[in-house]
């Protein structure tokens, strides 16, 4: 029996159930597909008080997901910082997540319920960032901007 149930969780999921699972928790998303894999747009406001944001995520077989953030370019950046904290790319946006090197992610998870949802986390700390200059959203680096 415990074979069994570790090869149920260690299940890889195909590039359409990730992008289906997408579509079937969030309504209104668009999505462009390709051979080997898709990508998906949707817009989410992290709390009652947020700004909308439009989220990308590409994803191919056999890697991991990027995520960057679409609109609104560029975001604001906190008084006294030259780019956005735990980011990969501050130009393009593009959002660090989790650490691919350490197996944080992979392809035995939805996308629908690990990225999006750690994606809209960034955006939660990011806003805190970018009024008070304090990075709360924890990980790797020193973001907070040091108020004179």
């Amino acid at each position: 029996m415990q074979k069994i149930h570790s090869l149920v969780k260690n299940r890889k999921y195909t590039v359409h159930e990730q992008l289906s699972s997408l579509q079937a928790c969030f309504k209104g998303g668009r999505s462009e597909r390709r051979h080997n894999g898709f990508t998906w747009w949707f817009e989410v406001t992290p709390t009652p008080l947020s700004d909308t944001y439009l989220l990308k995520i590409v994803y191919n077989q056999h890697a991991v997901p990027l995520v960057y953030v679409e609109e609104p370019k560029p975001l604001l950046v906190a008084k006294g910082a030259k780019t956005l904290p735990h980011t990969y790319n501050t130009k393009k946006q593009q959002l660090c997540l989790f650490m691919p090197k350490r197996m944080e992610w992979t392809s035995s998870m939805l996308i629908s319920k690990t990225i999006v949802h750690w994606a809209i986390e960034w955006l939660y700390y990011y806003e805190e960032w970018a009024y008070s200059g304090r990075w709360y959203g924890g990980g790797h680096g020193k973001w907070d901007v040091m108020k004179s």
